[in-house]
Parts: structure tokens; sequence; C-alpha cells
């Protein structure tokens, strides 16, 4: 039996519900839904996970955080919420290490460090933008002059942006609240790369735009044939931070067909690239989840 945890709203776990029932692989799901309505409990002292009272084992699970309910609501406790119930099920989870598990190394990790990602990426043979992390507006400055500046969070949760004079130029204190990653503007083609234990499967995504996430359905995700020269050293950044599936970004240095290391993300949405390769990709984490 298969287990499929998360939030009811999320369409990369209705994807795989539907693929899994599609195939007849028995599964027993976990979507809590607004307001909790999910009655689990776990017994630390008899180890059992039981659901309406009934104890179950699975052999494999797949499970993420809710985002999709916070985004509608903007509410944290609705955060607050979608991260409780993530606690506990990994805890059960990496409490039974019988249990079939992507990541399993990466217990206890909430998102890859995007820092150290681009050290160890390059320790690993593969090419990062030219990359500062600081929260200097001067320092900032000097970079736009030289040619066109992208920025992120360190941690993550937002879209990169291109930096504008402008903007930058409304600040009026010399240093901004927080550090950003501050890197060289890359180009298309954009490659997003996903490793499903030792298979990979890559795909072109075509947006016009600088984040493909910001135009949505309106970005073209096409499957390609995974670049070779890539593999072995996106297989010795990953078999590093413990991830047997994940997602890799790459993008085109400007003026080479160079493809550059951006970011791997522990926990990607697929829907999208699923469609792009009719199943191929949810067949494969299914197959993983459930192998002997």
């Amino acid at each position: 039996m298969l287990l499929i945890a998360g939030g009811d709203a999320d369409p990369q776990l209705k994807r795989m519900i539907d693929r899994a029932e599609a195939r007849d692989l028995p599964v027993t799901t976990l979507l809590h839904r607004e307001g909790g309505q999910l009655l689990l409990e776990w017994d630390v002292a008899s180890g059992l996970l039981s659901i309406d009272g009934t104890a179950i084992k699975p052999k494999g699970a797949f499970v993420r955080q809710d985002v999709f309910r916070f985004l509608q609501t903007n509410k944290q406790i609705d955060r607050d919420d979608a991260r409780s119930w993530k606690i506990m099920i990994d805890g059960w989870l990496w409490s039974h290490p019988d249990i079939r598990l992507f990541n399993r190394g990466f217990a206890m990790k909430d998102a890859v460090n995007k820092p150290l990602a681009l050290v160890w990426a390059r320790e690993a043979g593969l090419a990062v933008p030219d990359t500062v992390l600081h929260s200097s507006v001067a320092v900032a400055d000097t970079a736009l002059a030289r040619g066109p500046v992208v920025y992120k969070p360190v941690g993550g949760g937002d879209m990169c942006r291109e930096l504008e004079a402008d903007a930058l130029g409304r600040v009026s204190e010399p240093y901004l609240p927080r550090p950003y990653i501050f890197q060289d503007k890359l180009v298309p083609p954009e490659i997003r790369i996903f490793r499903v234990g030792e298979s990979f499967f890559a795909y072109q995504i075509d947006a016009d735009a600088l984040d493909y996430r910001t135009v949505g359905g309106d970005a073209k995700v096409s499957e390609v044939e995974p670049p070779e020269h890539l593999l072995n050293g996106l297989r010795e950044l990953t078999d590093r931070f413990g991830l047997t599936y994940t997602a890799a970004d790459f993008k085109t240095r400007a003026g080479s067909d160079e493809l550059v290391f951006l970011e791997t993300n522990s926990n990607p949405m697929f829907v999208a690239f699923d469609v792009a390769s009719e199943g191929r990709l949810v067949d494969a984490m299914l197959d993983w989840l459930i192998a002997d």
C-alpha cells in the first residue's frame, strides 16, 4: 500500500493519486482540509499511525507540505497548520526506516540551502552564475553598472527578479533589511532535470518571462533528452544532499550555449512536466516508491 499525504488543494498530489488509481495501485490518502478534518492519531509508544481508528503501515509514502491554501487565503494560520501536519507525518515516516521515501537522507532538513548548493555544484563540476550575496545598495548599484543583474531571496519562497536602477534608487537606507542572492542575468533556453532514484527526466521551458512561474500556463514545457554532460555532476551534487527525488534548474549563459546550474529543489512541483511526458514522470515516481 502507498501513502500519499498533504493538502487537498495540491494539484501535484491529485495528479499522483489519479495516476496510482488508474494503475490499480492500493493507495491510502491523508489530505487535510480547512479546519483539519483529519482523524489521524500517532501513538509514539506503540509506533502505530491510525486513520479513523484503523492502523496503517504503507510500503512507500509521498508527502508534500500544503502551500496552496495559504496562497489562497494569505492567512498565517493556514501556513502554520500545514507545517504542523507535515512535521507530524514526516516524524512518523522517518521513525519507520522500512518505508520507502524519497530523500530519506535529507531527513529533518526543511529545504536545500541555495547558496550551499551553488558551492557544491561548482565542486561537482557544474557551471554556476557569477553570484554575490549581500545587503548593500552600493554593491548592487556597482554590479548593475556592469550589466544586467537578477536577485532572489537567500531562502527561496519568491520569484527571481531583474534588478532595476529606478527601484534601487528608491531605497532610502544604505543597506537592505536582509541579504539577497545577486547574479548575472542568464537567458533561455531553460532546462529542468528531475532525478527519480537513478533515472533522469529533462524538460525545456520556453516562457516570455525571467521566471517562468510568473506566466503560469503560458509557459511551454517539452520533454527533451537529459544533457549527458550534466548528469554526473548533478548526481554527485544531489547525492551529497541526500536527494533521491529532486528537480534542478539550468539556464544559459548570455553569449554562449553553456548551461548553468541555478538551484535544486527537494520537493518540486511536477504536474506540468508529467503532462509533457505523458505520465512517464509520475509513473517513475510511483514505481520507485513501491519497488521491492
